[in-house]
C-alpha cells in the first residue's frame, strides 16, 4: 500500500510524531510512506492571511523536520516501510518566489502543491466558512480551478494535492460542471503534473474523495497521472480508505498510480499497491 501524503505535528494543525506515523502505516500495511509537511508560509503570503502561524510548519523548523524524518525512516527499514521525505507548497503567486528559492535548497522525494488560500483567505479551514456567503458559488469554483490550473503551470510541484478541495463544505454551484473539470484536465495534462486521489475527502462534510468521480474520469481522459494519499492528520489515519482509492481510479480507468523518490516518478500497477 502507498501513502504519499502526511502530516505532523510541525504543521500546526495535526498530531503525532514522523515515528508514530511509520509505526502506524507497518501496523496497517502502508509499504511506501511519504511525509509531506506543509512548507513554511512565504512572508508574503502570511502576512495576509490571518492565523497563518497554524497552517504550516516555521522556518526554524524546516531542518528539524527533514531531521526528523530521516530518523523515522531508519525505524521504516527495521518495519519494512520505505519512508519518503517531502513537501507540500501552497502555490498561489505571492508565494512562487519563496517556494522557488525553499526548493533549491532542500533536496525532497515530492513535492506536493496546493490551493489552500484565496485573497488571504483560508478556505478550507472550518473556522473561516463564513467567507463563502460573500462569493457567488459559480464564481468561486471558476476562481479556485483557474489558481489551480496556474499553481499547476508553475512546474513547482510534481503532483497537484486535493484537487477539488473548494467542495470540502458542500459549497457546490447549481449547475453543470463537465466543461470547468474538462478544462481543468486539459490544462493540467499539458503541464505534465500529476493528481492526488486523496482520501481525506471521505472524512470531511463532502464525503468524497478528492477529486470526485466526475472530475477524475475527466483527468484519466485527458491522460493525467496519479498519486495516492490519505492527507492524514493523526496516525490513525495512515492509509485512510486506500480501498475506496483504489475503486475510484479503476472505475476513472486508471490501471497505475505514481511514486517519487528524488522527484522522479515511478508507475506501479494499480494491483500492486
Amino acid at each position: 500500500m502507498i501513502d504519499l501524503h502526511v502530516h505532523t505535528w510541525r504543521c500546526r494543525h495535526a498530531v503525532g510524531t514522523a515515528e508514530e506515523y511509520v509505526r502506524a502505516a507497518a501496523e496497517r500495511g502502508v509499504s511506501v510512506l511519504g511525509f509531506t509537511e506543509h512548507l513554511p508560509l512565504a512572508p508574503a503570503l502570511a502576512a495576509e492571511v490571518p492565523g497563518a502561524e497554524g497552517y504550516a510548519m516555521p522556518e526554524s523548523e524546516l531542518a528539524d523536520y527533514i531531521a526528523e524524518v530521516r530518523e523515522a525512516a531508519e525505524v521504516g527499514r527495521r518495519l519494512g516501510v520505505e519512508v519518503l521525505c517531502g513537501v507540500e507548497v501552497d502555490l498561489v503567486p505571492v508565494a512562487l518566489e519563496h517556494a522557488r528559492s525553499s526548493l533549491q535548497a532542500v533536496a525532497f522525494d515530492v513535492v506536493l502543491g496546493s490551493v489552500h488560500f484565496i485573497d488571504g483567505w483560508a478556505f478550507d479551514d472550518p473556522a473561516r466558512t463564513g467567507e463563502y456567503d460573500r462569493w457567488d458559488t459559480t464564481v468561486l469554483w471558476e476562481r479556485y480551478f483557474a489558481d489551480l490550473a496556474a499553481a499547476a503551470e508553475t512546474g513547482i510541484a510534481d503532483v497537484m494535492a486535493h484537487a477539488d478541495l473548494i467542495k470540502k463544505f458542500c459549497r457546490v454551484p447549481p449547475g453543470p460542471l463537465d466543461s470547468l473539470y474538462r478544462e481543468t484536465a486539459r490544462v493540467l495534462a499539458g503541464t505534465g503534473v500529476a493528481v492526488e486521489v486523496n482520501t481525506a475527502g471521505l472524512r470531511k462534510p463532502c464525503r468524497e474523495i478528492y477529486p470526485g468521480r466526475e472530475l477524475l474520469r475527466e483527468l484519466a481522459r485527458a491522460g493525467v497521472p496519479v498519486t495516492v494519499g490519505s492527507d492524514a492528520h493523526d496516525p490513525s489515519e495512515v492509509g485512510f480508505a486506500a480501498e475506496a482509492a483504489r475503486t475510484a481510479l479503476a472505475d476513472a480507468g486508471y490501471r497505475s498510480v505514481l511514486v517519487y523518490r528524488g522527484r522522479v516518478p515511478e508507475e506501479v500497477p494499480l494491483h500492486a499497491w
